[in-house]
């Protein structure tokens, strides 16, 4: 192989008996062992090869996912064979697989258990098994490796002549028509101290009499320790060298990319007396092995030569050129280190980058500050600490004490818990690496982790419109796509019939239950009108109408839009329409709506919707936004959402240039902080965020990392912010681990709808009636509604005379205008 990885495959030994699946596998892996191998017999050995198996256990075993083969690794192109469906195996039965049931009678005057080869009737035929291996199988005279297969894993296996790839010692090759024997049979240090000569091979028999001999003590020769590699810095001064050091395997990571392909890292450490000593420098580091499944468990002791890199500032091996050879199995774990959680960027740098790679430990309980998502983590922070949520405002805040604990696996979470905010957990452990920015830690025993939960909070109730009131409400609908390849892009999802009627089923309830179907809805992460107007029909029986779609579609790569849902029976459209920008900056979009001057580029991929409309006869321009995302830095993209921020300032300036009583509503999914730059720019030029008006503790719309921040908003022009009654963000999404996203049960159909908590803001269209002021607790209470502004007239009473009184407004309003504009 071009990069050879020689995977050294009787560490797997180890694994099964760490990781076995059932009673019975763990017993195979124990009891099932090759006994004796004859791999250079005279004349035709290639018809005469054989290979013993023994029961040494006391239990009968099943060999029907059994395989045997000289393939060292999944995927090559030697030979593995599965013996037939239903064979067995007896306790303290010996059994002889041949190449060929015609030779070996040849020679013994017998004839073996199982054939490879077809050369006779009397004799079962063991079967191809194409999952591990292509080739045929035929034991190489000069040397080779022997596995012995339960499913994938492997629970015996050996390498003799010239191969170490099994044992570092292999067992010594014989002369033609001499077999290699272990004595005796039951005797497994899974060395080459277990195997003799056998001058007379004997198939069919074995010895359990003998003492098992002793390995040798091995002796290693002395290589670079991984902290002289890994330095002092954050980047290693033998970049782009080829290293050669020895360690021992503490944790492995499987992850997924965008484009569907899986890549594996092994984490390896100092054998324990072998570090440098230097407490400025790691001990640890990742062995980045590609598309390579690995076959080395935790515990082995392996020597690695390989390039270092540095990827985005991890340090590691990367897998061009890279050997692996096993020196030993169940070599000792290093002591994890005990560590705490600092607070602000530069301090979790300089205490974490000392431990890239090593194996860590929080000893005691912590927090779960953000719910596990899919990517198969969550984040905590130290039980120490009293803290059970930590925030952020703005970027100048400094970075709270959150760290992420990560599965082996983000392709699937198996058994990894499914935790919420308040959660917690203790008996974290693994490798610290560094992740997307951010250092996390890789659990590697997902049985260790013990999660106490903490009561799930009631249901947040949404306030009540009056008659002369309206909501309005924004969501991030997260990737509402149908499962039509529109872009011819990986990134676009594509999701099942299946998968879009559950997630419709969610968006259903979280619009009629969360948010109690408002009066205005806007949308963000949508593909299609179509699919808006399937929703809104399903809405319908749980709202009593069907909302009216707003919708155009966007310069958006992956196709997702912006969109404005509306009651008709009490909303007025009149006019819909992108507002696209052009920039100086390279922003890469491509939007044929637009002709920009020449060196500049389109400003959004999604523009801002801007919707004029009448509530109840009352006019409002809505601009529903979705600012550019922090993917590719959070500074390095902060400029687009400032030009994208001045875009709207601009854009409510014009309106009110045209019309100084306009009201105008901003709000979206604005992908920024709320105390950021683009939110303040946009305060500063005479827009309100009323979220602000929300209390601390319950101010936030989105969970990254552990950290509940607002990044949604809802801004309103001077004349609007007197009319606001109610203010809420429904908390029904941002705390709730991403697996209740498929829970249709009807305890948990309206909860992680999405990623995005939903702010819902209602109005008063008349306040110039002199209605009641709120309380600050009514105005802003997650779960209040507002008090009743009727003041003892009933609903129905108030129906029609508010309809008379917003009529005679209009009315008037029309009058004057006439007026004006005759004179």
């Amino acid at each position: 192989m071009s990069k050879r990885i020689l995977i050294l495959l009787t560490t797997l030994l180890t694994a099964i008996s760490l990781n076995a699946q059932t009673n019975q596998q763990t017993n195979q892996s124990t009891t099932l062992l090759i006994t004796e191998v004859f791999y250079d017999a005279p004349g035709a050995d290639e018809e005469r090869e054989w290979v013993e198996i023994a029961n040494v256990g006391t239990a009968v075993l099943s060999l029907s996912d059994i395989k045997i083969g000289d393939e060292e690794v999944p995927g090559g192109e030697e030979g593995m064979k599965r013996f037939p469906e239903g064979a067995q195996i007896e306790p303290g039965q010996v059994i002889v697989v041949a190449q060929t049931a015609a030779g070996f009678f040849e020679l013994y005057g017998r004839y073996p258990d199982y054939e490879i080869t077809n050369t006779s009737a009397n004799v079962p035929d063991m079967r191809r098994f194409s999952a591990w291996a292509t080739g045929d199988f035929a034991l190489g005279n000069d040397g080779d490796e022997l596995l012995l297969v339960n499913g994938m894993r492997i629970i015996d296996a050996l390498s003799y002549g010239d191969r170490t790839t099994i044992f570092n010692s292999a067992v010594s090759g014989v002369a033609s028509g001499q077999s290699i024997e272990r004595q005796p049979a039951n005797c497994d240090s899974d060395t080459s101290a277990d195997w003799q000569t056998q001058p007379v091979p004997t198939p069919g028999q074995i010895s359990l009499d003998d003492a098992c001999a002793a390995p040798a003590e091995p002796e290693w020769e002395p290589l670079t320790p991984i902290g002289e590699i890994q330095g002092s810095g954050p980047v290693s001064s033998y970049v782009n060298e080829t290293v050669t050091f020895r360690g021992v395997v503490i944790g492995q990571y499987e992850d997924i990319n965008t484009s569907g392909v899986t890549y594996y890292t092994l984490f390896v450490q100092d054998l324990p007396g072998s570090e440098d000593g230097d407490p400025a420098t790691s001990d640890g580091i990742a062995v980045f092995l590609g598309r390579k499944r690995p076959s080395t468990p935790i515990g082995s002791q392996i020597r690695i030569t390989g390039t270092v890199t540095e990827f985005y500032d991890y340090t590691e091996i990367d897998d061009a050129g890279l050997e692996i050879m096993l020196e030993m199995a169940d070599a000792p774990l290093p002591d994890p280190v005990a560590i705490s959680l600092p607070q602000g960027r530069a301090a979790q740098l300089a205490y974490y980058e000392p431990l890239e790679s090593m194996r860590v430990t929080l000893a005691n309980t912590t927090n779960v500050t953000g719910p596990t998502y899919s990517g198969c983590g969550f984040a905590v922070v130290e039980g120490s600490s009293g803290l059970t949520r930590v925030y952020r405002r703005s970027a100048d805040d400094l970075a709270p004490p959150v760290i992420t604990v990560l599965h082996t696996s983000d392709v699937s979470c198996g058994s990894f818990p499914n935790v919420k905010v308040g959660d917690t957990v203790t008996g974290i452990s693994g490798p610290l690496i560094y992740n997307f920015d951010e250092f996390k830690i890789v659990q590697q025993v997902t049985e260790d982790l013990m999660v106490t939960a903490v009561p799930q909070p009631p249901f947040p109730a949404p306030p009540t419109p009056a008659a002369h009131q309206f909501s309005i409400a924004t969501f991030n609908v997260e990737n509402h796509f149908d499962s039509i390849d529109d872009t011819g892009s990986v990134d676009e999802p594509k999701p099942s019939p299946e998968e879009i009627a559950v997630k419709q089923a969610k968006l259903v309830a979280a619009i009629s239950q969360t948010l109690g179907c408002p009066t205005l809805l806007a949308i963000q992460e949508v593909e299609t009108a179509v699919l808006l107007e399937g929703l809104a029909e399903a809405a319908a029986p749980a709202c009593g109408f069907t909302y009216q779609v707003s919708h155009q579609e966007s310069a958006d790569v992956r196709g997702i839009d912006v969109a404005l849902l509306s009651d008709p029976g009490r909303v007025g459209v009149t006019a819909v329409s992108l507002q696209q920008a052009c920039t100086l900056m390279n922003t890469g979009i491509s939007d044929p709506a637009i002709t920009c001057p020449a060196g500049q580029q389109p400003l959004f991929s999604r523009p801002p919707l801007q919707v004029s409309l009448a509530i109840d006869g009352q006019p409002y321009t809505i601009l529903v936004n979705h600012f550019k995302s922090k993917r590719g830095g959070e500074a390095e993209t902060e400029l687009r959402r400032v030009a994208q921020a001045q875009h709207i300032a601009d854009l409510v300036t014009d309106l009110h240039d045209d019309n100084s009583t306009a009201r105008v509503i901003v709000l979206g999914d604005f992908n920024d902080f709320e105390q950021s730059p683009p939110l303040n720019l946009m305060e500063a030029n005479g827009l309100t965020n009323v979220l602000r008006q929300i209390p601390d503790e319950a101010r936030y719309s989105f969970n990254f990392g552990g950290v509940s921040q607002l990044i949604d908003g809802l801004l309103v022009t001077e004349n609007l912010v007197e009319t606001v009654t109610a203010v809420t963000i429904q908390h029904t999404n941002a705390d709730f681990p991403d697996s209740l996203g498929q829970d249709t049960s009807l305890a948990n159909l309206a909860y992680k709808t999405t990623d995005h908590d939903l702010p819902l803001v209602v109005f008063d269209l008349y306040p110039e009636l002199e209605q009641p002021t709120p309380t600050p607790d009514t105005a802003v209470s997650p779960t209040a509604t507002p008090v009743n502004d009727n003041q003892g007239v009933d609903e129905s009473t108030f129906s029609w005379w508010g309809w008379l009184v917003g009529g005679l407004l209009v009315m008037g309003t029309a009058v004057i205008a006439f007026f004006f504009r005759r004179k």
